[in-house]
């Protein structure tokens, strides 16, 4: 199942964007209040890494064919908060990808930080974890502007600069306490692994999945190179994965 759609949103007509085979999905998943399943729908797809565009002009994407970590995690949320409408789908993933109009590389999300500080201050994801079991991050956000820098792309470069300054300064858990902080989480919460770079804010995102006692990722996985649910817990997941330092876990606002 492939479909792309490829435009400056939102000015055109279109035909139909999410895949018959989903609308289901959608219903049950609201029914049952389980953004999961339609996260299942896409389940052994292809980890697509560089699916957005690289410069301007910048192109809406919409791509069902596969998913990188940020784009499988806001496809299901706006997905379960269209209804199975196609243009409340293409309004909530704009909402999501980007700070602000109009459609530009710029103005989208290049950092997870930059997506939940907006989610949050919109209300529709709040942080789950109390402020006393964060500790402060020391980093220096810059690894998109120092890699765009030497390019000679249609980008404007300061005001991508502009973007990192303003993501300010960031806590979050560290690995070792997660077992500490396991009974504040709930399936469907939104989990966010810290990089160990100092130029970088996050690694990894995905769904948390509470099945018999353990918390499991539901995410496109680049180790499994397709979207899947985690063979080992996240408490194993972080230790087999050192590049991540912590983690933020966020709770998204799935009603519409």
């Amino acid at each position: 199942m492939k479909v792309w759609v490829f435009f400056l949103f939102p000015f055109i007509s279109f035909s139909q964007v999410i895949p018959s085979a989903v609308l289901p999905r959608i219903q049950a998943a609201r029914e049952k209040r389980n953004p999961l399943l339609i996260a299942e729908q896409f389940y052994g797809l292809p980890y697509t890494s560089h699916a957005l565009s690289k410069e301007n002009p910048e192109k809406f994407v919409v791509d069902f064919s596969g998913f990188d970590c940020v784009t499988f995690v806001e496809n299901v949320w706006s997905l379960y908060r269209s209804k199975g409408v196609d243009s409340t789908f293409l309004r909530e993933l704009e909402r999501i990808r980007y700070a602000r109009k109009p459609i530009s590389y710029e103005n989208r999300n290049h950092y997870l930080s930059a997506t939940f500080l907006q989610m949050e201050d919109k209300g529709l994801f709040k942080q789950v974890i109390p402020p006393l079991h964060r500790v402060l991050a020391v980093k220096n956000i810059d690894f998109l502007s120092q890699f765009l820098a030497p390019k000679k792309w249609m980008i404007v470069l300061p005001d991508i600069q502009r973007m990192e300054k303003d993501l300010g300064s960031m806590t979050y858990v560290p690995s070792a306490s997660f077992s500490k902080v396991s009974s504040f989480l709930q399936s469907c919460d939104v989990i966010a692994f810290v990089s160990k770079r100092k130029d970088l804010d996050y690694q990894h995102v995905g769904f948390i999945r509470q099945q018999k006692g353990q918390y499991y990722l539901v995410h496109a996985s680049q180790d499994r190179r397709k979207v899947c649910q985690s063979v080992e817990s996240i408490s194993v997941y972080l230790k087999n994965h050192p590049s991540m330092i912590g983690f933020n876990v966020f709770r998204p606002e799935y009603a519409h």
